[in-house]
């Protein structure tokens, strides 16, 4: 496939092209808005991309960095589109254009690393050598971005990074606190009571329910005025429960988990914390995402605390970031992308930090039917 063709209003190859992979989507678009523009080019790129047409996503790609003009100024960044254009070149089993990689090494050496990396680990099966060469390339990216969930795959199949769970290791080792942290801003549902009432029945004591006024006095009590009143200013409550959820386990360890959750049992709980060997515990998504819906930690731990940093960050240099990646699961997943980058360069495993499964938290957690997801009502917890 190639592009060589001028990116005019409306081309019968890029007609052709979106019609051959079904994707009604991106046609449609097209139809509407050509490809003669960067903006236009790029948009029908993401959309492809999403679709998981990737091979068709990287022509797009290359199109709008072709039509661009190359300035430092103008975005996105002639880099990005290159090394998005390269990474779903990879994603669809093909080779890479040296003279592609060489261009892109030309704007940004750490990007071209991280186009090399993972092609040393997916097409030549080098795990550790694809690590190496990405490095901390994942700090030209926002949090939460694909590269972070990249890595994390990377290194859950490296040895020497040692993330996976000891199933014999022994209980006594975890520090994390038995205690269950749940957040709703206010006016709860009658099936939100519920589930609340369901977890103080379980835990007794050791379950704490906050809700906006609540989290605004603990918040004061503990950080000070800046962060409560950052609290009660966000965007969106889910910005307000991300930041709460970091901030109370940064302080006082245990296990947060969201509203529209719940424990499975008595014995679910049990499990968890005879199954919990360190003293940070994670679980990932199918695709990589760390939860942020479910996760538990001691005291002071350096990855929560590493997490706290950068949605503090965020909220001030990228107020407009998708909230994901502003103060959601992404930054836990940058987090531990420095943790496995610090490992590395130290040839030494990953200190104290166990990353599990969506088959290992399904046994645990279970999801808690409720209707504002069905658009019952509005939306109040993260």
């Amino acid at each position: 496939m190639t592009n060589s063709d001028s990116a005019g209003s409306h081309s019968p190859i890029y007609t052709d092209l979106l019609q051959s992979c079904d994707d009604h989507q991106a046609l449609s678009y097209y139809e509407r808005h050509g490809a003669s523009t960067v903006e236009h080019a790029f948009a029908i790129a993401n959309i492809l991309h999403i679709h998981g047409k990737v091979l068709e996503a990287s022509f797009f790609y290359r199109v709008a960095f072709d039509i661009h003009s190359k300035a430092q100024t103008e975005y996105p960044l002639p880099q990005s589109l290159l090394q998005v254009r390269l990474l779903c070149l990879l994603k669809s089993s093909n080779s890479l254009p040296p003279e592609e990689l060489e261009e892109l090494e030309s704007y940004s050496p750490p990007l071209a690393n991280y186009i090399r990396g993972i092609q040393t680990a997916w097409q030549e099966g080098k795990t550790n050598e694809g690590l190496a060469l990405i490095g901390n390339s994942f700090e030209l990216f926002h949090s939460g971005e694909e590269i972070d969930r990249l890595y994390l795959e990377l290194a859950l199949r490296c040895p020497s990074v040692d993330l996976a769970p000891e199933e014999n290791a022994s209980a006594s080792a975890s520090s994390v606190p038995d205690r269950l942290y749940m957040y709703w801003d206010k006016n709860p549902p009658e099936e939100i009571e519920r589930n609340i009432q369901y977890h103080r029945d379980l835990l007794g004591s050791d379950f704490v329910f906050f809700d906006q006024e609540s989290a605004s006095e603990w918040l004061y009590s503990h950080y000070g005025r800046e962060i409560c009143e950052l609290f009660r200013k966000v965007r969106h409550p889910a910005e307000g429960a991300d930041l709460l959820r970091l901030y109370v386990i940064l302080s006082n360890g245990g296990w947060w988990l969201d509203a529209d959750l719940r424990i499975r049992s008595e014995e679910a709980w049990e499990k968890l914390r005879a199954s919990t060997h360190k003293s940070c515990r994670l679980f990932t998504t199918h695709n990589y995402v760390l939860h942020n819906d479910f996760f538990g930690a001691a005291p002071s731990n350096p990855y929560i605390a590493n997490a706290a940093m950068m949605a503090l960050v965020n909220t001030f240099e990228h107020s407009g970031l998708y909230i994901a990646f502003k103060t959601g699961p992404g930054v836990l997943n940058r987090a531990v992308s420095r943790a496995i980058y610090t490992a590395l360069q130290a040839q030494q495993p990953v200190v104290d930090l166990q990353i599990d499964d969506q088959r290992h938290l399904n046994e645990l957690v279970e999801e808690y039917d409720v209707t504002y997801k069905n658009g019952g009502s509005s939306w109040h917890s993260a």
